[in-house]
């Protein structure tokens, strides 16, 4: 079954890829809000679509959640969870002119109501770059077929970079401690981290409120490279449930730099 899913996983990322490179830029709003709250674009919803239109075709026996419309159930007698964020970063897609990164993101669990560490596959594909990542329930490999594994040798100095969420100002405030002990960023997308992270062009990235549905690729490829997924007390995430209704605060990347930056803002 872990291969199955895995296969369809990738098929999935394949699908994006052709939906992203076939058709123009589709940023208008169609008068719709998210699960999240914020406005859908015509992308979202093809994107959207053209997935469930694969789980659809295939009879997965999953439940889905997705950004766009929420949870949906088409099987019967559903065995598995698939979580996926359409387009990841639809800001940069609206705005970022092909510059900034965005992209697809997609996770599988075993059960209904999984935790975290039940996670048998998940992917990601970052459309600027044309870089996309699978996770096969034990390792991360690109879509290439190479192994990913974040065992870089990381000095901790203020050049290190270290992308966090500080789109709010509470989270902007309460990442001060970690300023000149890392060179600190953010490029508007979990995609973005994801693609600095798994390259080991960056150490580390988090947040205060990483969306249920970035959680589980993040766990799986993050912690499919050898890499470390906490919370903000260091606490490993994979034993905490998945929830629809929660927003999870998050440091992740290479053990290490994660084990210095929990000790400094504790």
């Amino acid at each position: 079954m872990q291969n199955s899913f895995q296969e369809h996983v990738l098929k999935m990322l394949e699908i994006g890829k052709k939906i992203i490179a076939k058709n123009p830029l589709l940023t208008k709003e169609v008068g719709t809000i998210n699960v999240k709250g914020d406005k859908t674009i015509a992308m979202d919803v093809k994107m959207e679509q053209a997935l469930i239109d694969y789980i659809k075709k295939n009879n997965l026996p999953v439940i889905i959640f997705s950004e766009e419309i929420g949870t949906l159930k088409l099987h019967p007698h559903p065995t598995h969870l698939i979580v996926f964020d359409p387009l990841d970063g639809s800001t940069n897609y609206k705005l970022g002119k092909n510059f900034l990164p965005y992209g697809l993101l997609i996770a599988c669990y075993h059960g209904i109501k999984p935790k975290l560490k039940d996670i048998i596959a998940a992917g990601a594909v970052e459309y600027t770059t044309n870089s996309g990542w699978i996770y096969n329930g034990q390792q991360t490999m690109t879509l290439k077929n190479k192994p990913v594994n974040l065992n870089k040798k990381w000095e901790i100095t203020r050049s290190t970079p270290a992308y966090f969420d500080l789109y709010r100002k509470f989270a902007f405030l309460s990442f001060e401690p970690l300023v000149e002990k890392f060179s600190l960023r953010w490029n508007g997308s979990t995609i973005a981290c994801l693609l600095y992270v798994l390259n080991e062009a960056a150490a580390i990235f988090g947040s205060h409120y990483m969306r249920p549905e970035e959680i589980g690729a993040i766990v799986g490829l993050i912690k499919g490279a050898g890499g470390a997924v906490v919370d903000f007390q260091g606490k490993d995430l994979g034993e905490e449930f998945f929830s629809t209704e929660k927003n999870y605060p998050i440091i992740v990347g290479n053990k290490d730099a994660v084990k210095y930056a929990v000790k400094v803002l504790n």
